[in-house]
């Protein structure tokens, strides 16, 4: 009964929306923290958000491997990326909510995106036997680059403001900040059993369907997984914190590439179905090139931000089973 398709179907959807709902939980007591730290909003939302929202990427990472699946997670991974850049930003775009949202300091995160993003190039050519590195060695590097991005963007601190130039006056007493860090915790306990579930069923519904392991993972666990950061996109930018959100997308998207992928990596071969690997990439590179070329312009208009969901909805529809 528990191998039936549908039963696992079900059980698929109730894992995602725990996900969700109890990362969003989780960012909400983040975004108490990032009014002690001091950090810029692009800053904080780089450094804390970003890892937070990560979370069930690293949990799915981690199952995935234990079970055996890591291609679920590298799929995970490069869908997760897609959706934030092409799905969240995109709908942010049509909003109107981009429009002149350009600093120097997210022109420097989005630049580092854009080196983050020849990662995957870089698997593909290794997997040729070009250069013949093994999968530890990439995965030690990889985290390597993570903890340097998240050193250098972490001195660069700054009051946050909001949109409207104010600086953002914090609320959080000192006897709330025990409350804070256990609600964390408790959140994020939460996500990490989610996200067991979540690799189960996808892992399950993978074998019964003859469907490739990267397929599941790009496609429904990365929405499930990126659902966080459109949640705290949309709550951001309403609440005029519009560095904030970009700051913890392009975080994301880094963290995924190097950290996540780079845990990975360190502790299970890269063994993956190629031909959908190399599906998936141009539509990563698409994504962050549109996002990077409209930022270096000032911002992203409501045309910018369409075209980008159109990508998004061209990467569901064409991105199929081989």
């Amino acid at each position: 009964m528990l191998e039936d398709p549908v039963v696992q179907l079900l059980i698929l959807i109730a894992s995602l929306v725990g996900l969700a709902s109890a990362s969003h939980f989780a960012i909400k007591s983040v975004e108490k923290l990032i009014e002690i730290t001091g950090l810029s909003e692009a800053s904080a939302g780089f450094i804390i958000l970003a890892v937070l929202t990560s979370t069930p990427e690293i949990t799915v990472a981690g199952f995935s491997v234990f079970q055996g699946n890591p291609a679920i997670s590298i799929g995970d991974i490069l869908g997760s990326n897609v959706f934030n850049v092409g799905a969240v930003l995109g709908i942010l775009g049509i909003l109107g909510y981009l429009k002149a949202c350009c600093t120097d300091l997210l022109v420097e995160l989005s630049d580092i995106l854009f080196i983050a993003t020849v990662i995957p190039i870089l698997l593909v050519i290794n997997q040729y036997h070009i250069f013949d590195i093994p999968s530890p060695i990439i995965g030690i590097i990889l985290l390597a680059t993570f903890f340097i991005n998240m050193f250098l963007i972490a001195r660069k601190r700054t009051p946050p403001v909001k949109s409207d130039n104010s600086k953002v006056e914090s609320k959080v007493g000192k006897g709330e900040k025990g409350v804070v860090g256990i609600t964390l915790l408790l959140s994020i306990t939460i996500v990490a059993v989610a996200a067991r579930l979540t690799v189960y069923s996808a892992a399950n519904m993978a074998l019964a369907l003859g469907v490739p392991p990267i397929l599941i993972g790009a496609k429904i666990v990365a929405i499930g997984t990126s659902l966080p950061e459109l949640t705290l996109g949309l709550t951001a930018v309403r609440r005029g914190r519009v560095q904030l959100a970009i700051g913890d997308l392009i975080g994301s998207n880094l963290t995924n590439l190097t950290l996540v992928l780079g845990l990975v990596l360190l502790t299970s071969p890269f063994e993956v179905d190629m031909n959908i690997f190399t599906e998936i990439l141009p539509f990563l590179l698409m994504t962050t090139i549109i996002f990077w070329r409209f930022i270096m312009r000032g911002g992203v208009s409501k045309a910018g931000g369409a075209i980008l969901l159109l990508t998004y909805i061209l990467f569901q529809a064409l991105i199929i089973n081989v």
